[in-house]
């Protein structure tokens, strides 16, 4: 039987291949200190140890993954017309890990990195768009070309808990739905009314 993160691994680099806008991208589904649900969408990285998310404790996400490390995770591949709907569990990796990891990251995101903890955290109110960019080259130059990753950045396991994965079909078939449930065995796949 084959285990959700294969699955996704393999649906992933198909979408690749394909070109699909959306093979790196994740929506994660996180609830606020006020029980409120928010969506966004992130890079979902592939990392050793299974799949990861790359983020800032400065940002709300931060801010709602500390205080419940329990999330749902989905990703739709239009070139495949397949989505996975993913509960799971965070846990922090290593920082040599997230060091090796960031490094990849653009420019930009790793000076922006370093300015949420400098006076910008993310997603807050801007009164003036000009002192960031101002603050954003200040930043670029004197970083050097190799810098380390902030204290504030975050490297997250996604631990998998449970997961769906929906295929959809032309308007003459129906769709296919199954659902991964984890037993003392290892992974059971049931079908499910789609």
């Amino acid at each position: 039987m084959q285990d959700p993160l294969s699955g996704l691994r393999e649906d992933r680099a198909r979408a690749r291949e394909y070109g699909d806008a959306n093979s790196e991208l994740c929506w994660l589904a996180t609830i606020d200190a006020s029980g409120l649900p928010r969506v966004r969408a992130l890079v979902l990285r592939d990392v050793e140890e299974g799949l990861a998310l790359f983020i800032n404790a400065t940002s709300a996400k931060g801010a709602d993954l500390t205080r419940e490390p329990r999330c749902q995770i989905a990703t739709w591949y239009p070139s495949l017309q397949r989505q996975w709907r993913l509960s799971v569990q965070t846990e922090p990796l290593s920082r040599t890990l997230l060091t090796s990891h960031w490094q990849r990251r653009p420019r930009s995101s790793q000076v922006m990195d370093h300015l949420y903890g400098d006076g910008f955290p993310q997603s807050t109110p801007l009164d003036d768009p000009a002192r960031l960019r101002s603050a954003h080259d200040a930043l670029d130059a004197a970083l050097g070309s190799d810098p380390s990753p902030p204290a504030d950045a975050l490297a997250l396991k996604l631990e998998i808990l449970g997961a769906e994965c929906l295929q959809i079909h032309p308007a003459d078939r129906l769709h296919d739905r199954w659902e991964y449930v984890q037993d003392g065995s290892g992974w059971t796949r049931r079908a499910l009314v789609p």
